[in-house]
């Protein structure tokens, strides 16, 4: 009768242990899921911080006659197509 408790102690105990560690692996796995979509927010965030920054360049060098067309693109890491867009713009505002 002893040896039969002692059994189920021990089988009660691991499977307690198994469904903390179940328990434990989804709980990381939700972490690493939040963890992951603020980077890539993040990285979003960041890309698109970069572009308005490079419009805004390209804008001022346009606006100053400071090189090409071609020139701008390649300063502020535009496409010729979005320079010469930008630049349409500032002729029409004018």
């Amino acid at each position: 009768m002893a040896a039969e408790k002692t059994l189920n102690k021990i089988n009660m105990d691991e499977w307690r242990w198994i469904i903390q560690g179940q328990i434990g692996g989804r709980k990381r796995d939700y972490t690493s899921g939040l963890l992951a979509a603020e980077r890539r927010g993040r990285a979003s965030g960041l890309a698109e911080g970069a572009q308005q920054n490079a419009i805004a360049n390209a804008r001022n060098l346009l606006s100053m006659n400071l090189g090409t067309p071609e020139q701008i693109a390649q300063a502020v890491s535009l496409s010729l197509e979005q320079v010469l867009a930008l630049k349409d713009e500032l002729e029409t505002e004018n």
